[in-house]
């Protein structure tokens, strides 16, 4: 895994120096971004080597997790994934917000595995076998509780079926499904918020989205055609002209009448016109 770029084109470098390096060893390359595969002979054969590029510094950290330990990344992904919460190596821990879209939690691994009941230490230590990373995984704690393997939809969708770690995690659950309410889900929310202090951000943000809504409601195209007749080209010359005047920007759109709108619209049209 590699950062901080060293040219223009650090894949390409890094990729150079590799090759360099290795010599008659390197036998071939898969290129593709963001992961670049190497054939490399060794003495006990051909060995595959991936070079992966993060992109910025800030998601070293989740980016470095998530492609620790085999599959385990994206073991704990699929199996939080039924609360609403997402796990990604470009985004660490997010919600998909109905109408509001992408909203992240935190990038910080340390802290998204504690608010996941996952014992940060134990984690650093390392593991000895498959079997105590799988035992590590099972304590996963979401609204307080354990959610368990539970493989169906898993296994049967036949998803990453050539994986073996992934297969053998979930080969070992029950046949139930993770099926929370949306009020668990909402209450799984409500604590990740206050858990990674994200409560004020994600108001204001819902606050902007509301009154960007209302000043769509209150100023929009189909409105000033209505007061003016304008349509096609001399209705996009007249919108480029009333978005550039800060009397109609959406926030100050929310706090004047419809009829103060109209006059600016207005004037406006009568100074093109």
């Amino acid at each position: 895994m590699v950062c901080r770029p060293i040219d223009l084109h650090p894949h390409d470098a890094i990729l150079q120096i590799c090759s360099r390096g290795l010599g008659s060893r390197c036998k071939k390359f898969i290129y593709a971004l963001p992961t670049t595969n190497i054939a490399i002979t060794s003495d006990d054969g051909v060995v595959q080597v991936d070079v992966h590029i993060v992109p910025e510094e800030k998601i070293w950290g989740v980016d470095y997790w998530m492609h620790s330990w085999g599959d385990m990344g994206m073991i704990v992904s699929s199996m939080i994934r039924a609360w609403g919460l997402r796990l990604s190596a470009s985004r660490g821990l997010w919600v998909d917000v109905p109408g509001l879209g992408i909203f992240e939690l935190s990038l910080d691994m340390e802290r998204i595995t504690l608010f996941l009941g996952l014992n940060w230490e134990i984690y650093t230590l390392g593991f000895q076998s498959q079997d105590d990373l799988f035992a590590w995984i099972d304590t996963i704690i979401i609204n307080g509780r354990r959610i368990g393997v539970k493989k169906q939809g898993k296994l049967e969708k036949g998803e990453h079926q050539n994986r073996p770690m992934w297969s053998a995690y979930w080969q070992r659950g029950t046949d139930e499904t993770y099926s929370p309410s949306d009020e668990e889900k909402q209450a799984v929310f409500q604590q990740a918020l206050d858990f990674f202090g994200k409560r004020q951000e994600f108001e204001d943000t819902v606050a902007l989205l509301e009154r960007n809504r209302i000043a769509k409601e209150k100023f929009n195209g189909n409105r000033v055609s209505e007061w003016t007749g304008a349509e096609g080209r001399r209705l996009g010359i007249l919108m480029k002209t009333l978005r550039a005047d800060c009397r109609l920007s959406p926030a100050s759109v929310i706090n004047i009448s419809d009829e103060e709108i109209k006059s600016i619209v207005m004037e406006s049209w009568r100074t093109l016109a």
